[in-house]
C-alpha cells in the first residue's frame, strides 16, 4: 500500500517539486503526523486547531479579513503586529477564496508599487502578474466586483492579513531543523 501522501508532495521521492530531500528518505515529522492521523482516524483539522479564533484557514495559510479601515501602511503595521503580512496571492484558487470570503467591502492585499517600480508583494517579490490590476494607484485591494484594483496608499480601506497555520510553521521549523 503506498504511503499517506500530504498536500504539495510530489508522488516521486526526491524528484523535482518534492517535498522530500534527493535521498528519498521520509522527514520524521512526516511519518509522525501520518501515523497520528491514521492511528486516530483524523484529519490534520481535528488534531488541534491550526489557526487562531477569528481566523479562516485556507490551504496552509491563516487568513484575517479586518472590520475595521486604515491605509495601506497601516493595515501592513496591524498584520505586522499580529505576526502576519497583508495577504500575498500565490494561486488563483487563493484569490477565488479571498473575494468570496471578504464580502462586499474592499480589501488591502500585500501588493503595491513605487513610482517607476514594478508591482511588488510586502516581502519584496515581485507580482508574477496572476491576475489584472485596475486603477491607477499605488496600492492594490480587492474590489467589490471580484477583481483587484488599485489607488492612492492613503486610501482608507479594510484588509487582509495572511501567516502560515500551525501545521504549516511546524513542517517548516521541522525542516530547518533536518537541514
Amino acid at each position: 500500500m503506498p504511503s499517506p501522501q500530504l498536500p504539495g508532495e510530489s508522488q516521486k521521492p526526491g524528484g523535482q517539486g518534492s517535498s522530500l530531500p534527493a535521498d528519498g528518505q521520509v522527514p520524521s515529522y512526516t511519518i509522525c503526523y501520518c501515523l497520528i492521523s491514521v492511528l486516530s482516524g483524523c484529519s490534520s483539522a481535528a488534531l488541534g486547531p491550526t489557526c487562531l479564533d477569528g481566523w479562516v484557514g485556507y490551504r496552509g495559510k491563516c487568513y484575517c479579513f479586518s472590520e475595521a479601515e486604515g491605509n495601506w501602511n497601516n493595515s501592513q503595521r496591524h498584520c505586522s503586529s499580529l505576526s502576519a503580512s497583508l495577504s500575498a496571492v500565490d494561486s488563483e484558487q487563493e484569490i477565488v477564496f479571498m473575494l468570496r470570503y471578504k464580502g462586499k467591502p474592499d480589501h488591502w492585499i500585500g501588493l503595491r508599487k513605487d513610482m517607476g517600480q514594478p508591482w511588488k508583494w510586502a516581502n519584496g517579490t515581485e507580482f508574477n502578474n496572476l491576475f489584472p490590476i485596475g486603477g491607477g494607484g499605488d496600492c492594490v485591494y480587492l474590489n467589490d466586483q471580484g477583481g483587484a484594483s488599485s489607488l492612492q496608499c492613503t486610501s482608507e480601506r479594510h484588509w487582509i492579513c495572511t501567516k502560515p497555520d500551525a501545521f504549516t510553521k511546524a513542517q517548516e521549523a521541522a525542516a530547518k531543523e533536518d537541514s
